[in-house]
């Protein structure tokens, strides 16, 4: 057995003992942008502005980076599957998330300015966390994807048939691992009528649940601010 192995573990049993506390894993980044692109199939008639109403199948892909450090105190720990980091030390975090999704979308119009998009549907959801220790290049990594539900809704006022702006709220949970919810507050130009661009300012926030796998002790949390883009195509 290496002396590595044996400090982990004499460490591990010092933490189980009751002398170190785990500690979740965490970031925070008020600058971290994200990304969307997403089409809308529709069937029926466009109104005279050239947009459909009713049922359609929404079809998305949107992501995140976010980025930060948190620093452990002597007896402080943080348990992940590929191992635990003990303090004193400061640690940086690399967070990624990803969806891909198909959702049932029906888009209602209330006079000439007002729509209301609610959606459910099922989502791929990947998380990726890196976390390296201070003073080392090796990272320990949760990788995961799963499958779950998502569903939210996007009230809209329209300016004009050029200009909108936008709230979409956004919730997904998958089997085992991960959830969380973002808000987005966007302008939206369209150019014509089934292609969109969408800029504003998103925040979210996503966790792996501490149960996820026996392995995981310590919950990862992610609290992500910024700005945002998104194509989005109505047919």
């Amino acid at each position: 057995m290496s002396f590595t192995r044996f400090a982990s573990g004499l460490a591990a049993l010092t933490v189980l003992a009751g002398c170190g506390s785990v500690q979740n894993a965490y970031v925070k980044d008020t600058s971290s942008p994200a990304y969307a692109v997403r089409a809308t199939l529709r069937g029926g008639d466009a109104d005279a502005g050239g947009r459909k109403r009713g049922p359609g199948v929404e079809i998305g892909y949107e992501g995140y980076r976010a980025e930060g450090t948190q620093t452990l105190n002597a007896g402080e720990s943080i348990w992940l599957p590929g191992g635990a980091v003990f303090g004193p030390q400061t640690l940086s975090h690399t967070a990624r998330v990803e969806q891909f999704y198909v959702a049932y979308n029906h888009r209602l119009r209330f006079g000439s300015s007002f729509e209301l998009e609610p959606y459910v549907g099922v989502t791929s959801a990947k998380l990726k966390f890196e976390t390296t220790p201070s003073g080392s290049s090796t990272a320990m990594l949760l990788d995961n994807r799963e499958t779950g539900v998502t569903a939210g809704i996007t009230p809209r006022w329209r300016f004009t048939d050029l200009v909108a702006t936008e709230f979409r709220y956004n919730y997904i949970e998958t089997h085992e691992f991960v959830r969380g919810s973002s808000y987005e507050v966007a302008v939206v130009v369209t150019p014509v009528p089934q292609v969109g661009l969408r800029l504003g300012w998103s925040d979210r926030r996503h966790f792996v649940k501490s149960d996820a796998t026996p392995q995981v002790g310590s919950e990862v949390s992610i609290r992500a601010r910024g700005p945002l883009a998104t194509l989005q195509f109505d047919f």
